[in-house]
């Protein structure tokens, strides 16, 4: 699959995104990197933290890929689980 441009969710800059298996999309973007992003919480951007982009920094810092995603408390940044 060709990844297909687009602005990023986080912080607005060029990127893109490709689908990731099962529900979203994975993002590199030039300022925040690469990181996934669920349907859900692609549709509840305006509730994304705005700690998420040194959130992701930081996960990727520790080799990890963050993700983002819906839960009953609300948009939150987690490790994708391997």
């Amino acid at each position: 699959m060709l990844p297909e441009p687009v602005n990023c969710p986080i912080c607005s800059a060029a990127g893109e995104r490709i689908r990731a298996a099962p529900h979203g999309y994975r993002y590199t973007c030039p300022r925040c990197g690469i990181f996934c992003i669920s349907n859900g919480a692609l549709g509840c951007q305006q509730d994304i933290p705005p700690s998420a982009r040194d959130d992701v920094r930081r996960l990727r810092s520790y080799g990890h890929t963050a993700q983002i995603e819906v839960s009953r408390d609300g948009v939150r940044i987690v490790p994708v689980r391997g």
